[in-house]
Formats: C-alpha cells, structure tokens, sequence
C-alpha cells in the first residue's frame, strides 16, 4: 500500500504560494505522492494560474505524483440542479483536460444529493449521470472513483454498492472512505468492507466519532472507526492501492498530519 497526501491535509494553509510549503512538509515525512483536491483555497481544477503552475511542476520541483484528481463534482447538487449539466460537461471536461496534464488517469467523482421528497425514478437518473461520466473518462484513457459522501445518492455501504452495480462500467471503481461512512452509518467498517471489497481502488482514512449527532474528526488512533483493523482488513485482501491521509481535523490544526502519520506508520 502507499500512503498519500491531500493537497489541502497537510498544513492549514490557504494563503497564495502556500502550495509550494505543503509539498515540502510531505517530501520531509517521506510523501511524494499526492491527491489533487483543494489548493490555496480553491478546488481543482478551477485553481489561480500560480497555484496551477506550482501543481503541474511538483514533479520536477518536488519528485510529486498524483494519484488522483478530485474536483469536487455534483458535491451539494440534486439531481434536478441547474449545476448537474455544468458539471457533467464543462467541470468534467476541464477536469480531465488538467488531470492529463497532472499525469494522473484517476478522477474522483461524488454522487448528487438525495432529495428530500423523491423524485421519479432519481436513482435510475443518478446511476445514468455516472454511467455517462464514466463513459466519457473511459474514452480519454482515464479512470473514475466513487467517493462516499453523507447525504448523497452514495452515503452508506449498501447504497454505494446499489449504484457501483447499476453503472456497471470496468473503469468505475470506489473510493472506500470509511470515516464519511461511519458518520452517515454510525457503525465501524466490517459490513460494509465485505460487500464493497471488490470494487475498492483507493482509500481515504479518517478517524474521529459521532458527538451529540455530529462527526467530529480525530487523531488517527484516537477515534472510534477502527483505523487499526481496517488496516488489517485491507493488507488481508491483499489491496496495494493508495492510503490518502485526511488527517486535519476541525479546526485544522499545525500537528495533525505529522501526528496521525506517526500512528499509521505503526499500524501498516
């Protein structure tokens, strides 16, 4: 397995130029391999042209990879949003434009929000959204992970798993976050590990617990997800994918990337 970086994990840093002392916190823990989300403040891939510039040459400047690109997408729309069709077309082809040149072929995608009420047919509609950008990525050469999300069409295990076998695509994998599914779940992992394990492609790690009903993130070690046996779950199934740390919690504070690595590199 290999241990990566968020772009906007590492450090509470969000001023212009902050970018460049992010990279270097990571390569000084050991980390040269990176996600691509929030940089400066602004997500990717609708960064400032100084923040893109300092991404693109990470690799050269910092020996940086990218594993993947997460723009964000449907994050906060309902199937009926005006911001559906923006999404699925002019940030999705930007975002893959960007990611090419980032030499990453993985992108991130989340599912668009449940409605309260329920419209017609809402998961067929959602399932044929993600069908459609797993198309369109796959006729570029790229990848496409979903990633859980509370509140979304893709919240807990068992919806995860509804919509990975109704877009059915090869190039349509998941993004196991297991510290977004105990706050949508209130449970730890096993479960859900069993029936999502085949379609894992990558691993965000959280931990944290549930405080009078809301999720309040934690040290890795700390908190109550279990981030010892998923660990253990995973090196049993024989995954060799990445392990995205997201380890800032609220407020993000100085420490909290170097303390919960120091955790993790005792528990891999």
């Amino acid at each position: 397995m290999k241990v990566a970086a968020v772009t906007n994990e590492v450090a509470p840093l969000t001023s212009p130029g902050s970018l460049k002392r992010i990279f270097e916190i990571a390569v000084e823990a050991g980390i040269t391999t990176f996600e691509a989300r929030t940089v400066e403040g602004k997500r990717f891939p609708l960064l400032t042209g100084a923040a893109w510039e300092t991404l693109k040459q990470a690799s050269r400047t910092y020996g940086i990879t990218y594993s993947a690109a997460s723009p964000g997408l449907f994050i906060g729309a309902g199937i009926d949003s005006d911001l559906i069709d923006l999404h699925a077309n002019q940030l999705w082809s930007m975002s893959l434009d960007l990611a090419e040149k980032l030499e990453t072929d993985t992108v991130i995608t989340f599912a668009p929000l449940r409605s309260v009420a329920g419209t017609e047919n809402e998961f067929e509609r959602v399932a044929m959204l993600l069908g459609k950008v797993a198309d369109s990525a796959s006729q570029r050469g790229f990848q496409v992970q979903l990633e859980n999300l509370p509140g979304t069409w893709a919240d807990t295990s068992d919806s995860c798993l509804a919509l990975l076998e109704a877009v059915g695509r090869s190039n349509f994998g998941y993004v196991w976050d297991t510290g977004n599914l105990y706050e949508a779940e209130g449970v730890t992992f096993e479960a859900g590990f069993e029936k999502l394990k085949p379609y894992i492609r990558n691993v965000h790690l959280k931990d944290g617990r549930l405080i009078d009903g809301k999720m309040v993130w934690e040290h890795y070690g700390t908190g109550v997800t279990n981030l010892k046996g998923q660990i253990e779950a995973l090196k049993a199934f024989g995954y060799e994918g990445t392990l995205a740390l997201e380890a800032a919690r609220i407020p993000h504070q100085e420490e909290d990337f170097e303390t919960s690595l120091a955790y993790l590199k005792t528990i891999l």
